[in-house]
C-alpha cells in the first residue's frame, strides 16, 4: 500500500462529519478527502474521487444508506464501502445489507481507535480476492469452522459441542469459542463451571496473548479448549466487536487444529466476523417447513454477499419426527445441498443436556452420535479440497 488511505464521509449532519474528520485527523495513515451530505453527492464524489474508503449513514438522505452503498459496490467495486449504523444491526438489517453484497458496518458509538482499525482492514481488503477469509494473508494449515443458523431453536448449540468434541477425540489442540454473549450454553452442555468468560476480556480489551487465553479458556475431560460466553446472559451481543472476534480467532487459529465457532444472533458483528474468518460455515436448519425458508433466505443473503458456495455445509436437523417434509424435497426448498440429515432423539438430547455430558461420548453408538462423529471425519477431510470432488455426507448416510 502507497499513501494514506482516502476516505470519503456521507452523512447529512455536518456536526458528525466534522467530529469524524476530527477523529480521524490523527491518524497519519488515513486522509479524508470528501464530505457529501446526501445520496446524490456521495454516489458522485465517490465516483468521481474514487476513495478507498466510504463512510456512509445509514439514514442518508434523498435515497437511503443501503442503497447508496448498494450502488457504489455496483458501480466502483474497488471503492469499499463502511455502512455507519445508528445501532447493531439487527436481523432484518442484517439480511437487506447482505442481500446489497455489503458485509462492513459500524456504529455511531464505535471508539474512534476501532473505527480506524475497521477502515484499515477493509482498505486492506480491496486489493485481495473477495472471498471472506481473505483477512488471512496465506492459507494456514489449521482450519476455522463456524456454526450458525438463521433463528433459534435448531439445535445449533447442541451440534457445535458435540461436533466439537467428536474433533478433540480425533485431534490435538482443539477449541469451542462460544459467541453468544447474552447467555452461553456450552458451558453447561459440557458441565463445565467458568471461572472467567468472555465478557471479562471486553471491558479492558488490550489485545490477545497467551496469558490472556491460558486465564479465560477451560479444558474439558475429553482434551477439548473451551472459551466460554457468560452464563448469566447480562452481556450485549453487540459488545462483541469485529476486531475483537477476529484477534481471538486469529490467535486460536495459530494455535489449534481446529477451531469450531458457536455463533449468537446472525445479525451481530461477531458472528459476521467469526463467518468472514472461516474455512466452513456449517447451517444449521430445522426441518419444519417455516425453518426450513428461513434457511432458504439466509442461504441466498450468504451467497449474495459473496460467501464462497463450496465454504458452506448445511446440516438439517430433528428428521424422522412425523409429518416431516420428504427428504427429497428439503433441498429442493432450500435450493443448496445438504450434507446431513440428522434424525430426531429428544430422549437422547435431552439426557445429555440436562446431565451435561455430550452424547458422542455418554451414547458413541446411537445413530445420532454416530452421524455427528462421521460430520467431523468429513469436514476435516474435505477442508481445502475441490469442491467437485467432495462426497457428501448426506450420500453417506442416506
Amino acid at each position: 500500500m502507497t499513501g494514506p488511505i482516502t476516505v470519503l464521509i456521507a452523512n447529512n449532519q455536518l456536526a458528525e462529519r466534522d467530529r469524524l474528520k476530527k477523529q480521524l485527523a490523527d491518524c497519519s495513515d488515513i486522509q479524508v478527502v470528501g464530505e457529501a451530505s446526501n445520496g446524490h453527492e456521495c454516489i458522485e464524489a465517490a465516483l468521481r474521487q474514487r476513495p478507498r474508503v466510504v463512510l456512509i449513514q445509514e439514514e442518508l438522505p434523498a435515497t437511503g444508506g443501503l442503497d447508496i452503498a448498494e450502488q457504489i459496490v455496483e458501480r466502483a467495486g474497488e471503492v469499499a464501502v463502511i455502512l455507519v449504523l445508528d445501532n447493531p444491526a439487527g436481523e432484518e438489517m442484517w439480511h437487506k445489507m447482505l442481500r446489497a453484497g455489503i458485509r462492513e458496518f459500524i456504529t455511531r458509538s464505535t471508539p474512534v481507535d476501532l473505527v480506524a482499525d475497521e477502515i484499515r482492514r477493509v482498505a486492506r481488503l480491496e486489493k485481495r480476492p473477495s472471498t471472506p477469509a481473505a483477512i488471512f494473508d496465506d492459507k494456514p494449515k489449521n482450519q476455522v469452522i463456524t456454526v450458525a443458523a438463521p433463528r433459534g431453536g435448531t439445535g445449533k448449540t447442541v451440534i457445535a459441542t458435540n461436533l466439537s468434541v467428536a474433533l478433540a477425540s480425533r485431534h490435538e489442540n482443539v477449541a469451542l469459542l462460544d459467541l453468544n454473549m447474552t447467555g452461553g450454553d456450552v458451558a453447561v452442555l459440557l458441565d463445565l463451571i467458568p471461572q472467567r468468560t468472555l465478557g471479562d476480556l471486553i471491558p479492558t480489551f488490550m489485545g490477545i496473548d497467551d496469558d490472556v487465553m491460558d486465564s479465560l479458556m477451560m479444558k474439558h475431560s475429553c482434551g477439548l479448549r473451551v472459551l466460554p460466553a457468560p452464563l448469566s446472559g447480562m452481556c450485549d451481543n453487540s459488545l462483541m466487536s469485529r476486531p475483537l472476534v477476529q484477534s481471538i480467532l486469529r490467535f486460536l487459529r495459530q494455535r489449534c487444529s481446529y477451531t469450531i465457532a458457536d455463533t449468537g444472533h446472525p445479525g451481530m458483528e461477531g458472528t459476521m466476523a467469526a463467518m468472514d474468518a472461516s474455512d466452513i460455515i456449517l447451517v444449521v436448519v430445522g426441518n419444519d417447513l417455516p425453518r426450513l425458508r428461513d434457511g432458504k433466505q439466509y442461504l441466498r443473503n450468504l451467497i449474495a454477499a459473496n460467501y464462497p458456495k463450496e465454504r458452506i455445509r448445511v446440516v438439517v436437523n430433528r428428521t424422522g419426527i412425523s409429518k416431516e417434509i420428504p427428504t427429497r424435497e428439503i433441498e429442493s426448498i432450500l435450493e443448496f445441498p445438504v450434507t446431513l440429515m440428522l434424525p430426531n432423539d429428544d430422549e437422547l438430547v435431552g439426557v445429555s443436556v440436562n446431565l451435561g455430558q455430550p452424547f458422542v461420548l455418554s451414547a458413541p453408538n446411537k445413530s445420532l452420535s454416530k452421524m455427528i462423529s462421521g460430520l467431523a471425519e468429513t469436514l476435516t477431510a474435505s477442508v481445502g479440497a475441490d469442491h467437485k470432488k467432495r462426497k457428501s455426507v448426506f450420500t453417506l448416510f442416506a
